[in-house]
């Protein structure tokens, strides 16, 4: 069985926690027509999975322990702060392509970390920052979003929720299609009608015979 938990439940990354409970409860509705020693085993790893997606959501973000280990990557989170810390060059945009040329970003194995770390830091800010001048910029935003892949991380919409993640990576948040009501064949209903009222004249006549 996989171990990333939410292919364990089958299910793409959400904040919904309804949606998860429902995809949990029947991974264990599945698991009934099972032997009971293989039950036994799948209802374990389904649960820890569970677990992991709920305390997943409820922690703040924390980077991989190999992540946390590796000078650059703390290098980078130094400048990061900096950056954040400083009010006149975090608005400027060239600020900001100088930290995502820093070389930890091109190491594959620290960059899914260092797209989050300055997701959960800019976030934060954003929500924090008293001052309207000095918010990260749309135009940072877009940038980091193409620079460091924000659009395909999931793993983010489903941590931070879908109104933040949609704000920082200045998306439209998706409007759920509206599926238009069936509209009667007016044909059909005149001919019905024409027909009742042939009928109904028959019927007086042959009354008034």
């Amino acid at each position: 069985m996989s171990t990333d938990p939410w292919n364990v439940l089958a299910l793409a990354p959400t904040s919904d926690k309804q949606v998860i409970e429902a995809a949990y409860q029947q991974k264990l509705e599945d698991l009934k027509t099972e032997s009971e020693e293989t039950r036994a085993e799948q209802e374990q790893a389904i649960h820890a999975a569970y677990q992991a997606i709920l305390t997943g959501l409820a922690e703040p973000f924390s980077p991989a322990a190999d992540s946390l280990a590796d000078p650059l990557f703390n290098e980078f989170d130094d400048e990061l702060s900096d950056l954040l810390n400083n009010a006149h060059r975090h608005t400027q945009l060239s600020a900001w392509q100088l930290l995502v040329d820093h070389p930890a970003c091109e190491n594959v194995s620290l960059r899914n970390d260092l797209a989050a770390l300055v997701f959960d830091k800019v976030l934060t800010h954003q929500k924090t920052c008293q001052v309207d001048k000095e918010m990260i910029s749309s135009e940072v935003l877009i940038f980091l979003t193409e620079q460091l892949e924000w659009a395909s991380r999931d793993d983010l919409k489903a941590r931070y929720g879908e109104g933040f993640y949609y704000r920082m990576t200045q998306q439209e948040i998706p409007q759920q299609e509206i599926v238009p009501e069936p509209i009667a064949d007016t044909g059909n209903l005149a001919n019905i009608f024409i027909g009742l009222t042939i009928i109904c004249a028959i019927g007086l006549l042959m009354i008034s015979v």
